[in-house]
């Protein structure tokens, strides 16, 4: 008798679009806390005109709201914040302390200490200050560990009605101040951004080939392809300011959502004057380094790259060649590659012509 396998077919998620105003506002307040070059000039502005002591507080803010969000759709900022008002302090704090916790495990090398219990855990700052800085560390892409944040952090937590409290009046400060008008602003450029997505057809699609054409990348971030394997449903949040980056702001176990900057895609039967604008902008905004020119450059002249090389011949510190070829890559400059562990590049010749063919087309 033979002996069949029968092979099942790749799983494919739905795919669809929304402006989900309160996930897209928590993304603007988290844009604030990356510094990354690339981002709209709202956000290089606003972060400009906070104090430090403001952006310490939004940055602790923004790694504590987003699992209030729920994974539920909310229909503005204003009804998640009152969502949030009517959450116990208590329990508000003890949730983030077991979801902490449970990363710890997931990190934690056999070796190490058995993880501590939340009650330990707050109860010793150096034991908090010290885990904390570990999973960060872990966790890497260049970014600094702020003591001061996490011995604010430390004695909120330990204060649940005052940690509440300063999450919910910073969240309405910044509503207020920066982030209100700057949504009613944006609002029609991104609805045409979703009714120009809508006229696309993926259903023909992979769940990866959807995924990149909508992010307009060659390849996904390292490790999506194992993020997005069970994901039945992704909801696309189109956003005025991250520019070329995207943010997994929420995964559950069947459903994701990630902001990605808003444009009109290649094929689409809607046109945008403003989002064409913005996009061009965010290009033209990445070739306007001297380094950045120069390393594109280095790329016309070898076929391929490494960032040792990459380094070596234009005298980068790592943090500084990490930074650049990030932003060259995400805009679609470099194509990117790995090989036996180190990464490598190459100069996409077709997105130097989509960006002349644009300049081109809008000054027609």
């Amino acid at each position: 008798m033979a002996d069949l396998e029968f092979i099942a077919p790749p799983k494919v998620a739905t795919i669809s679009f929304s402006l989900e105003p309160a996930y897209n506002t928590v993304a603007s307040l988290h844009l604030i806390c990356e510094g990354l070059s690339g981002f709209s000039e709202w956000v290089q502005q606003t972060t400009s005109e906070l104090s430090p002591e403001k952006r310490l507080v939004n940055s602790l803010v923004c790694g504590s709201v987003p699992i209030f969000l729920e994974g539920k759709q909310w229909p503005s900022f204003e009804a998640w914040m009152d969502h949030l008002d009517t959450l116990d302090p208590t329990a508000m704090r003890d949730r983030e302390v077991a979801l902490f916790l449970e990363k710890v495990e997931m990190h934690w090398s056999d070796e190490q200490d058995p993880v501590p219990s939340a009650e330990e855990f707050l109860a010793d700052r150096e034991l908090f200050i010290s885990i904390v800085e570990s999973i960060m560390t872990h966790k890497g892409k260049g970014k600094v560990f702020n003591q001061e944040e996490y011995e604010l952090d430390f004695q909120l937590l330990n204060d649940p009605p005052a940690r509440k409290d300063a999450l919910l009046s910073h969240l309405r400060e910044m509503w207020d101040l920066y982030l209100e008008q700057d949504w009613k602003r944006n609002l029609p450029m991104l609805q045409e951004s979703i009714a120009a997505f809508e006229t696309i057809d993926f259903s023909e699609k992979s769940t990866t080939e959807a995924v990149l054409q909508i992010i307009d990348r060659d390849r996904l971030p390292d490790g999506w392809d194992q993020k997005l394997e069970e994901i039945e449903r992704i909801i696309f949040i189109p956003s005025a300011h991250i520019g070329p980056y995207i943010l997994m702001i929420d995964l559950s176990q069947k459903t994701a959502r990630m902001v990605f900057g808003a444009r009109v895609p290649k094929g689409a039967t809607v046109a945008s004057p403003a989002l064409q604008r913005t996009e061009l902008l965010m290009r033209l905004n990445t070739l306007a380094d001297e380094t950045r020119l120069h390393i594109l450059e280095l790329l016309t002249q070898e076929d391929e790259l490494g960032a040792k090389d990459i380094m070596s011949r234009l005298d980068l510190s790592q943090s500084a060649a990490s930074r650049h070829l990030r932003q060259l890559s995400v805009t679609g400059y470099l194509i990117e590659g790995r090989r036996d562990g180190a990464k490598y590049y190459r100069l996409n010749q077709d997105r130097v012509k989509a960006t002349t063919d644009a300049i081109e087309a809008f000054l027609k």
